[in-house]
């Protein structure tokens, strides 16, 4: 290859983009949770993975250590660990709007056809209690729990509404009920809209 070749191309011959890495990982991570979700997560092989993306078992372990660690990056992606990122993401300074837009969207991204597969997952392989799980919950009660402790010290909540953990509690579980609920991989476009108006509702009162 020349170097005007190269120059087209944008990268030399043999040198895979940056990017391959990553989505490798995310294609190994979609197929893992499409075959858990088909076929349950003892039912599903690791080369049953690695067929789905067209990649060898040899390729999977190095992105991968085992089945497990697939099995734990999709459940700290779409589990609730990912309202950590949303709580993050909100403006703290502003207790009613954080709490609206923790609300609604997180009603949105567990509404997601993966999200929805996930929670239907965890019910139907007896994996509610898995430790990851357990772990991920108070990894975000936690962190939403700080925010109430400054806003209470900020005197922008009550003290006498409850402890840090207490308020992060009652905020997250009818959250987190509705997503075991309703929000699972059968449910019909009507019925997680219905939720997710429901959810609209609370964050109000």
């Amino acid at each position: 290859m020349g170097a005007d070749q190269a120059s087209a191309t944008g990268r030399r011959r043999g040198r895979p983009p940056k990017a391959t890495a990553a989505d490798t990982k995310a294609d190994l991570m979609r197929a893992a949770l499409n075959l858990f979700a088909a076929h349950g997560y003892e039912g599903t092989s690791v080369r049953a993975i690695a067929r789905a993306v067209g990649l060898s078992e040899s390729v999977l372990y190095a992105h991968f250590d085992n089945k497990r660690a697939i099995f734990e990056a999709v459940l700290a992606q779409l589990g609730p660990l990912s309202a950590v990122s949303l709580l993050e993401a909100g403006d703290p300074d502003d207790p009613p709007a954080f709490i609206r837009s923790l609300t609604a969207r997180g009603m949105e991204d567990w509404s997601s056809p993966q999200s929805r597969q996930l929670i239907s997952l965890m019910a139907h392989d007896d994996l509610i209690h898995d430790p990851a799980l357990v772990s991920g919950i108070g990894i975000a009660v936690g962190t939403l729990a700080g925010h109430f402790e400054r806003w209470i010290e900020a005197g922008q909540v009550a003290a006498d509404m409850g402890s840090p953990l207490e308020l992060a509690y009652a905020l997250l579980s009818p959250i987190a009920l509705a997503r075991v609920l309703w929000l699972h991989n059968g449910a019909e476009p009507g019925e997680i809209a219905v939720e997710i108006g429901r959810a609209s509702c609370r964050e109000r009162v």
